[in-house]
């Protein structure tokens, strides 16, 4: 199996990495977790890394949400094992109550993580490794109590040794008492009258009168006007008390050492609970310095992808909140078509700390600590960072900071590769700036050609011009405010920076003459180069600003056209409301206009077989409007079709009946009276019946005389009697 490397610790000393882990350090408690935060360093396993970035992101969530894990801070028990792996050895009843409460709360853990497994998969992964045996609770407090102590159940001998102890004690606090009452009738005792020193009761005697107390004197008080006298009538009763609690001792230490026999089987197992509970709290403080950064877990991708979005240097952020000052936050993007990016830009203007944020913030995930950028972020996972940063002059080895610098870049020659990260500030500085200029750039094509992702801060022009010559290369610059000559602190990818040295000049007050001469000094090449560097920045600014309220224009008249869309659909909405309305409204006074000439015409004729039918006659009509695509037989349903045909074969049979026992009579006059029988009928209250002639059934709702009130559904209307039949009786 091959070795895995750490990220070398030069590396994480460049950028701060300790400081970060100080920091989450005071959010520990026991020193064990501590110091095991103190030691965390990134790991360059793809697995291990979204494993422990999984652990703290499912802590962060409990902390943020309504399920807490239990209390889980139980304080270490290393020294207890290390007893148990001692021969005839014991553990003391604290360190036993602390196993027992360990077992418990570990017990009590994988309840709560199978109960919520859907929002602690990786917490739940991680404790289902760990084999837990509940019975080693029971087993320690059948003999020690809540306080720590071992019960008087402990064993039958430890019960009867203190039960004497406990009347021994009773009988040497009622002689005591005799001998104090004495004592103060006869004026002999100070004003407290009694004391307890070293667990045994004596008697606070004036210093005038100790000879005249019999007993042994313990002590005095600090003035030495008290004498504290134990009474000679206990001090047998109190040698005895000391006899049984050396028994007591004996038997309390033999119950332990058994104790401590049964609990070797289960060593390995106690060992990883106390790892176990140790790594849970190091997570704790993890996720708790995430909670107080606000940081959130990135996506840790396969792909040579680094997108930091909205990224903020935590040292900066944390140290910038507390003094009341804004961080501007950045976006650093690298992939196999943008491997390095050479930042320029003047001094102080952000440069180190844009390089910084994006090596300390992917040393953070690597070490499984959440970072403060946006959920869409993506971080691959690098087998090495290199760095070289700062001021790193050796008076040890006698080295200048450019022969250190040169020595660091042989390493980097050694080191470097497509899996490498590497961070230069400040590139080719320490020498000559046109030899050392060179030679940077020699180094930077050679880190190209191997393929490997960095990002270096330079001055240099010719550093600047080498973006131009390979396409995974980009310039970036830090945002310089040239109106006010004041950085702004953001990064801009995609143009080099100009270093502002003769404006910033001129600004502060150096005087002209001598800023002319200097650029006389200066290669015209190098004065024009930089004179149109800033002149880009100024037009990109120009651009910027004016993107910024095109912007702002596009999404005011976006607002104001949803705004107006809204009013629209809202009128339209309420136009067809209106228009259903109306035909409603039209439909009501047509029908109230037709019914009224119908009326009016059988007010006239008083002819109500006429208005019944040409009611009928309308009703049939608007139904063939509103429903075109019903024929008279679609609807007809399935019910009034089977009533027709029993109706039509109970006729066939009636006849044929009566025509068998009318045959002397005249067959068409009984055959015509039995069909004017069956037809007629007795109307009732509910029957279904309809008009002569109509395929519209009614219900019968009132009767009057020779007339019914009938009820289609949608209207009523009154029919003469005689004019009905019989469709379905109640």
């Amino acid at each position: 199996m091959r070795k895995i490397q750490p990220i070398h610790p030069k590396a994480l000393e460049d950028l701060e990495f300790d400081q970060i882990l100080d920091t989450v350090k005071e959010f520990a408690h026991s020193d064990q977790a501590k110091n095991k935060i103190l030691v965390i360093t990134p790991s360059i396993d793809y697995e291990e890394v979204n494993r422990q970035l999984d652990l703290t992101n499912e802590y962060l969530r409990s902390l943020e949400s309504e399920n807490p894990l239990p209390y889980h801070i139980i304080p270490p028990f290393d020294e207890a094992l290390k007893m148990l792996k001692v021969e005839n050895a014991f553990i003391e009843p604290a360190n036993l109550l602390i196993i027992a409460n360990a077992v418990d709360t570990i017990n009590e853990l994988k309840r709560f993580f199978v109960k919520l497994n859907s929002y602690f998969p990786r917490l739940l992964t991680e404790i289902e490794k760990i084999k837990i045996h509940p019975e080693i609770a029971k087993m320690i407090r059948k003999i020690i109590n809540q306080y720590g102590e071992v019960k008087d159940e402990a064993s039958p001998e430890l019960k009867k040794i203190r039960k004497e102890i406990y009347s021994v004690q009773q009988e040497i606090l009622k002689i005591f008492s005799t001998e104090k009452r004495k004592y103060e009738k006869l004026g002999y005792l100070s004003d407290i009258k009694e004391s307890i020193l070293e667990n045994r009761n004596v008697l606070a005697v004036s210093a005038a009168y100790r000879k005249k107390v019999k007993g042994s004197i313990l002590g005095t008080s600090k003035t030495g006007s008290i004498v504290f006298i134990e009474p000679e009538s206990i001090n047998a009763l109190q040698k005895q008390v000391f006899g049984l609690k050396f028994d007591e001792k004996q038997e309390i230490i033999r119950i332990l050492k058994e104790l401590a026999e049964a609990l070797k089987p289960f060593l390995t197992d106690l060992q990883k609970y106390n790892d176990y509970l140790i790594e849970l709290e190091t997570i704790a403080a993890k996720a708790k310095y995430a909670q107080d950064l606000e940081a959130l877990r990135p996506e840790i991708t396969r792909q040579k992808e680094l997108h930091l979005v909205k990224a903020f240097h935590p040292i900066l952020k944390r140290t910038n909140r507390e003094l009341g000052l804004p961080v501007i936050p950045q976006d650093i993007e690298l992939n196999e078509q943008r491997r390095i990016i050479i930042i320029s830009g003047p001094n102080a203007g952000g440069k180190s700390i844009s390089l910084k944020t994006a090596g300390l913030l992917q040393a953070m995930a690597q070490s499984g600590l959440l970072i403060p950028v946006h959920e869409s972020s993506k971080l691959p996972v690098f087998q090495n960072i290199l760095t070289d940063i700062g001021d790193n002059q050796s008076i040890e080895n006698q080295l200048s900071t450019y022969s250190y610098r040169l020595k660091n870049m042989r390493n980097f020659l050694r080191k470097i590769n497509e899996n490498t990260l590497f961070l230069i500030d400040e590139f080719g500085t320490g020498s000559d700036p046109d030899l050392g200029g060179a030679l940077a750039e020699a180094f930077l094509e050679e880190f190209y050609k191997k393929k490997a992702f960095g990002i270096i801060t330079t001055h240099y022009n010719n550093l600047k011009l080498i973006a131009d010559k390979y396409p995974e290369i980009v310039n970036a610059h830090m945002e310089f405010d040239i109106s006010r000559l004041q950085p702004t602190y953001r990064l801009h990818i995609g143009q080099a920076g100009s270093s502002f040295t003769f404006e910033v000049a001129q600004k502060i007050g150096i005087p002209y003459s001598i800023i002319n001469k200097a650029k006389k000094k200066v290669s015209r090449n190098k004065v024009k180069f930089d004179q149109t560097l800033v002149k880009m920045q100024k037009e990109i600014k120009s651009l910027k600003d004016l993107q910024k309220k095109y912007e702002n224009e596009k999404r005011k008249l976006e607002k104001e056209f949803k705004e107006q869309t809204s009013l629209n659909k809202d009128l339209l909405k309420k136009l067809n409301r209106f228009n259903k309305l109306y035909q409603m409204e039209n439909d009501i006074l047509q029908t109230g206009e037709k019914l009224n000439k119908l009326f009016e015409e059988y007010f006239k004729h008083q002819n109500a077989k006429r208005l019944t039918s040409q009611i009928f006659k309308w009703a049939e009509i608007e139904k063939n409007k509103k429903f075109p695509h019903l024929d008279k037989t679609k609807r007809q349903t399935k019910q009034e079709k089977n009533k027709s045909k029993k109706e039509e074969k109970f006729k066939k049979e009636l006849k044929e009946e009566v025509l068998t026992e009318l045959q002397e009579k005249d067959v068409h006059k009984e055959l015509e009276k039995i069909e004017i029988e069956t037809m007629s009928f007795e109307p009732k209250l509910k029957d279904q019946v309809r008009i002569k002639g109509s395929q519209s059934n009614a219900i019968i709702e009132k009767l009057e005389k020779n007339k019914a009130l009938l009820n289609y559904g949608k209207f009523r209307a009154w029919a003469p009697i005689k004019e009905l039949e019989l469709v379905l009786r109640k």
